[in-house]
């Protein structure tokens, strides 16, 4: 799928190279639907009405692998928002620049004043700025930052997680949504993050009130400024060790248990805050924190044996831990169940079930079969999801031998 971007800034020079020293081809004004060809450190190489050039990254709103939506000519939209700011050459600000290793947390914007609203097909910020597009019920935007590029250029920020874990969270990550992404338009009501957690369907309790009190358990302050100042707090289910936290969120003192009361949510201002909070440092933490507990549902979880082993008796490698996280977030109530039937067949053919004398060989064998039988499930694009976890490991990114998962 071809990727596109939206300009977010009021007038963004198209250069003839990456670097602000390029002549400047024209300005594309805010709304302008651009293709994004290749990235080059902070400069996207676009083509846009027939040209080619670069842009500065920070100022362009991705939306790859989004649903097809019917949506006006962007460049409309800029000249509809009647937006007179000039600017002569857009940088990004320091906080919308990638820190370095070692850089601490850098927090996000405030969130605007205001109500937001369309602007033809795009949902537009109280103070001006295009972060969505309109979709049947609601809107989506598919954000910029993935899990892979955030671990990547904050080391700092996960010194009590093992390398390990942390590779294999990246492996996994070209599979799951961006950091920022949001949408409002499906039965979820509203879905936020890399792992696209939801407030529930219908009645029932959802994964991302249980994200955000995770925040709240962090950092009371930054939930404050994104959620709590507005009403927003979260209700938490019981549920019993190594099972997946859940919960619902209550406004206002009122839990939104009914889908009348959860469709509060879907509104642009909600929709909003939680893009907006998807660019502070500290939720994204929170985020690829959460996401990585779910390797503890299944990897030595009482719960989760398979004669009477544990999982990570059988699988040991990070790229076989990536393909069990992969399916867990996907379908998690078919995790151990699939890896079950693998060892099963694998047992049968060797003889013995002693993955405690196994070597990678055996290893390899069993995630085989396993992906095999992951096919023929209903999980969502299993193969074409396995070949880019593939590809991480081809990279170097992950390795596939047993023993490399250090939990």
């Amino acid at each position: 799928m071809t990727q596109t971007g939206t300009v977010t800034a009021s007038k963004l020079n198209l250069r003839s190279t990456p670097d602000t020293s390029g002549n400047v081809i024209k300005q594309l004004p805010r709304g302008t639907l651009v293709e994004i060809v290749e990235e080059q450190g902070d400069w996207l190489k676009v083509s846009v009405g027939g040209q080619q050039g670069f842009v500065s990254e920070g100022f362009v709103s991705r939306q790859e692998d989004a649903p097809e939506a019917d949506t006006d000519d962007s460049a409309s939209v800029g000249a509809s928002m009647n937006d007179a700011q000039t600017t002569s050459d857009v940088q990004p600000s320091v906080a919308d620049q990638p820190a370095s290793a070692g850089q601490s947390l850098t927090a996000g914007p405030t969130p605007a004043s205001g109500s937001c609203k369309f602007v033809g097909n795009k949902a537009v910020t109280p103070d001006g700025m295009v972060f969505a597009t309109r979709f049947k019920r609601g809107i989506f935007s598919s954000g910029k930052t993935s899990i892979g590029k955030f671990v990547g250029s904050h080391p700092d920020l996960f010194p009590g997680i093992s390398p390990s874990r942390l590779r294999v969270m990246q492996a996994v990550s070209t599979n799951e949504g961006m950091l920022e992404a949001i949408n409002t338009w499906d039965s979820a009501f509203l879905t936020f993050g890399c792992f696209q957690w939801t407030v529930g369907v219908g009645n029932g309790a959802g994964e991302l009130p249980a994200m955000l009190d995770r925040l709240k358990r962090k950092d009371a302050a930054v939930f404050q400024k994104y959620f709590g100042q507005f009403g927003l707090d979260t209700v938490i289910t019981p549920a019993p060790p190594n099972t997946l936290p859940t919960g619902f969120f209550s406004l206002k003192g009122t839990t939104l248990r009914t889908p009348q009361q959860k469709e509060q949510l879907r509104t642009l201002d909600w929709a909003y805050r939680f893009w907006l909070s998807g660019q502070d440092d500290t939720v994204r933490q929170a985020e690829i924190e959460h996401a990585m507990s779910r390797v503890d549902l299944f990897y030595r979880c009482p719960r989760c044996l398979i004669n009477t082993r544990f999982v990570g008796d059988y699988v040991s490698s990070e790229y076989g831990i990536a393909l069990l996280l992969d399916q867990h977030v996907n379908r998690p109530g078919h995790v151990p169940g699939t890896l079950a039937r693998a060892v099963a067949t694998l047992v049968a053919q060797l003889g013995a079930d002693a993955p405690q004398g196994w070597q990678s060989v055996q290893e390899q064998k069993l995630l085989t079969l396993y992906l095999a039988n992951r096919a023929q499930t209903s999980m969502t694009d299993s193969n074409a999801r396995a070949e880019r976890i593939q590809q991480a490991v081809a990279s170097g990114l992950a390795s596939n031998q047993r023993g490399s998962f250090q939990a």
